[in-house]
């Protein structure tokens, strides 16, 4: 039967291995042997000079080599089994333990036995048994079908169960079913591979029936066969370094979370300032992935970085903490960013630097925030020193602390001088209504805590004793936990808005261009006014003919002078007592309170006559009036007011036609006396555009309207200023605008009255092109009425054959020629070959 094969005992010297039994070397860190015993060079054939210095894996066999390679330096207690190389090249097969030291020069000793060796002395199976007894491991070996065959004594001390009561039993009744299936692959591999499995952690249940960590190196054991019949092992308790271990990963995890997530940019360097460690925020503040920056160099992610930068890194690994409140850091792009940061060593458990740890807060928005209250307090403060209202501001015990320029105007006072003088005595408050009690103003907003505003008869008294309207607020001074400790009070010079008010109360009763009283205030006096004390009761009425012809033949400016002409006439012909407003547009209402209809008759005339002598301009002023009385209590006064409108546009249809003609006819007078050539030009026009329509063989009604609509073409001219029309030199493009827009202005005065409108769209399209080049509205072809395109050609030929002073005369040929050279394009050419050759020719 194979002996037990027993590592060495714990922190032997090189003087302790001289008694060991069986083959003995010992090596240092780098595996170079230190010390061999005469029965190992015996064996292998070398003397110690020879082995002494060697490579221990130089005398070991490749799968001796590669097993020896395999264990872990990190476990104190391993074996080792395979063949040595002997200097005659043979093998010799051994079986052993290996230990492994850092605390010691032997950073290896390894004791071996010859395999074939069956019997050993009693001193080495006692050496091999006190091992076995006193190692802190639990060693142990099981057959091949499971079951345990020898443990420790070790076992009993760990786990709490007999020697006894394990010797037999199935090392997987004490596992925990998690690991049972990793425990078997392990068994199975060294089976398999007849080569010790790596380091293997399970759970095994103690006697307690607590789960306890181990860890564990399988070896497997050949039988005289070569045949594997059994496995030895070495399971050290790895529960307090693994929960250890959890711990630390844990830790580790939540400073990697935190620092991951840290609203800063944090970095976490080794002390060869390789990165470790960085948060979300540094790499997006940097501009940098992970996994461009965990493991390497600052400087290689940084090549650029500033020598401050550097020195400050240097003194952090020696212990110098640096920092900043506030530091601008000018990016590659030239942007500044403001950062509050630290960089700080960190310390190993030795007390040992790690490294160093970076922080850094970009506080844009802190500097944006200081720099937005910074602005906004001079903004305060300049708004007080100019704002035109009062501001007076007191501490809670009401004494002013703060008075703007313009509150020291209005109160009298001087800045300097109001400070800490008592509110109630600077902002000295009385009230037009005696009704209302004066209040301690701080005194009532400290006890409500909430703005009071006052009353609107309130008035400040000057230092000098002035009154002065005033409209203020009063409004706590709070601090940041709600407590007030203060006041304000904000006022302002109430007499311009009070001022406002009336002129507000006037405009809402009167009408704004005439000031007259507008439709709201009649309507009311109406109403007021039925009573029976004011019977008979006439209501007249009154509108102003052709107000739309003037207003689109002369422009709006001249319709609003008619209106104040019109209501300036009406004022002066009343003698008092009447009530005299404008409805609305061209109507003017005057209600007659005790006057009957004779009165309303001669009130009427007399109104009639003094409208005849009004004088504006090319206008003609007419005015249609009707009136009617109420008589008795009974009658609806609604009903008299829609009788008089009635008669008022009786009379308009009798007499605002012949107006409107008339003013047509004016029209054409005034065009004809302020623009030079004018009225030759239309007669003109006129006649080419009968002698067309008859070569067209017009009937006698059409030869009549174009005739007409010939005199009438250019009548919109009257809107055109004089200077513009009788300039001698060409028209600048402004000025050509303002001479385009005269057939629009043409075709809304021939519009507005009824014997005129049949000309209106003759006179509107005679600048059309039948190209569709010409205006107002780009129309073509046959889309130009007839008329017009008559028009065209006739008002050309006599602009180009008159002798304007902007312009060279051309005879008939060179005119005629102009006409057929554009024919098609800007004329009809139709128009154009019979007015050449039935009319000129």
């Amino acid at each position: 039967m194979r002996k037990p094969i027993q590592p060495h005992p714990v922190n032997l010297k090189a003087d302790d291995l001289a008694g060991l039994p069986g083959l003995v070397v010992a090596a240092d860190a780098g595996d170079r042997i230190l010390y061999c015993n005469e029965a190992l060079c015996e064996k292998l054939g070398h003397d110690k000079e020879t082995l002494t210095g060697m490579a221990f894996k130089e005398i070991l066999d490749a799968g001796s080599r590669a097993r020896y390679e395999s264990l872990d330096r990190e476990v104190a207690t391993s074996t080792l089994s395979g063949r040595f190389l002997c200097k005659d090249s043979g093998r010799l097969p051994f079986r052993g333990g290996v230990r492994f030291s850092i605390s010691s020069e032997l950073a290896m000793t390894g004791v071996f036995f010859e395999e074939e060796e069956e019997d050993l002395p009693k001193e080495v199976r006692d050496n091999h048994r006190i091992l076995i007894e006193n190692s802190r491991d639990i060693i142990f070996k099981i057959s091949w079908e499971g079951r345990f065959i020898f443990v420790s004594p070790a076992w009993e001390k760990m786990l709490g169960y007999s020697v006894a009561s394990i010797v037999g039993k199935s090392y997987e009744d004490f596992l925990h079913p998690e690991d049972l299936s990793r425990c078997r692959d392990v068994f199975y591999r060294a089976f398999e591979t007849g080569k010790t499995e790596e380091m293997i952690e399970y759970r095994v249940k103690n006697a307690s029936g607590q789960w306890r960590w181990h860890s564990a190196r399988v070896t497997p054991i050949e039988d005289e066969d070569r045949t594997i019949n059994s496995f030895m092992g070495i399971a050290s308790d790895i529960t307090e370094a693994r929960m250890a271990q959890e711990k630390a990963r844990s830790f580790q995890d939540l400073m990697r979370y935190v620092i991951e997530y840290s609203r800063g940019a944090v970095a976490v360097h080794d002390r060869d300032l390789n990165y470790l460690y960085v948060s979300r925020s540094y790499l997006e503040s940097y501009r940098v992935k992970e996994e461009e920056v965990i493991g390497r160099h600052h400087y290689e992610v940084f090549p650029d970085l500033p020598q401050k930068w550097r020195k400050i890194h240097q003194l952090a690994l020696k212990g110098v903490v640096s920092s900043a409140e506030e530091d601008p850091f000018v990016r590659e792009d030239g942007i500044v960013d403001w950062t509050r940061w630290e960089c700080r060593p960190w310390y190993e458990s030795t007390g040992r630097i790690g490294g160093i740890i970076i922080y850094t807060e970009v506080i844009n928005h802190q500097k944006e925030i200081e720099k937005m209250i910074y602005n906004e307090r001079e903004r305060f403060k300049t708004t007080l020193l100019s704002v035109g209202d009062g501001v007076i501001s007191t501490d809670e015990k009401g004494r002013i602390v703060m008075m703007n320029p313009a509150a020291a105007q209005l109160t009298g006072w001087g800045q300097d001088e109001a400070v800490g003088e008592l509110l109630e005595k600077v902002f000295c408050i009385d009230y037009q209504d005696q009704e209302v009690l004066p209040v301690n103003l701080v005194e009532e907003v400290m006890a409500l805590g909430r703005i009071l505003e006052l009353e609107e008869s309130a008035v400040l008294v000057t230092k000098s004793g002035q009154r002065i309207p005033i409209e203020d607020s009063v409004a706590p001074i709070k601090d940041t936990f709600g407590n007030i400790n203060g006041v304000v009070v904000v006022f302002r010079d109430f007499s311009e808005k009070i001022e406002k008010i009336n002129e507000i109360k006037y405009l809402s009763l009167h009408d704004h261009l005439t000031g007259l009283y507008n439709r709201r205030y009649m309507e009311d006096s109406l109403e007021r006014l039925d009573q029976v004390r004011n019977l008979p009761f006439t209501i007249m009425v009154m509108d102003v003919n052709g107000l739309k012809l003037t207003n689109d033949a002369f422009g709006h400016e001249m319709g609003d002078e008619l209106l104040k002409a019109v209501a300036g006439m009406l004022k002066n012909e009343l003698r008092g007592g009447e009530i005299l407003g404008r409805a609305g547009g061209d109507e003017f209402n005057i209600l007659l309170p005790g006057i009957g209809e004779d009165e309303a008759k001669r009130i009427k005339d007399r109104i009639l006559k003094a409208t005849a002598k009004i004088k504006l301009d090319s206008v003609m002023v007419s005015l249609a009036v009707g009136h009617a009385t109420k008589t008795a209590p009974e009658q609806d006064i609604k009903s008299v007011f829609t009788l008089a409108d009635n008669r008022m546009y009786k009379d308009k249809l009798r007499y605002g036609k012949i107006m409107r003609s008339r003013t047509i006819e004016m029209v054409l007078r005034n065009i004809h006396l302020k623009y030079d050539s004018e009225q030759i030009h239309n007669e003109r026009v006129s006649e080419y555009c009968e002698a067309i329509a008859r070569a067209m063989a017009f009937d006698d009604a059409g030869v009549k309207n174009i005739k007409t609509a010939g005199v009438l073409h250019d009548i919109g001219k009257i809107m055109v200023p004089p200077e513009i029309l009788n300039k001698p030199g060409p028209l600048t493009p402004e000025e050509f605008e303002v001479i385009k827009r005269h057939p629009e202005t043409s075709y809304q005065i021939l519009r507005s009255v009824d014997d005129y409108a049949v000309f209106s769209e003759d006179v509107l399209y005679h600048h059309e092109r039948i190209d569709g080049g010409g205006y107002p509205e780009g129309l073509k072809g046959e889309q130009i009425p007839l008329n017009a395109r008559i028009i065209a050609v006739a008002d050309a030929y006599e602009a180009m054959t008159a002798d304007r002073p902007y312009q060279v005369t051309l005879t008939k040929e060179e005119a005629i020629q102009e006409l057929e050279k554009h024919a098609g394009t800007q004329f009809d050419t139709e128009v154009v070959r019979i007015f050449v050759d039935k009319v000129l020719r």
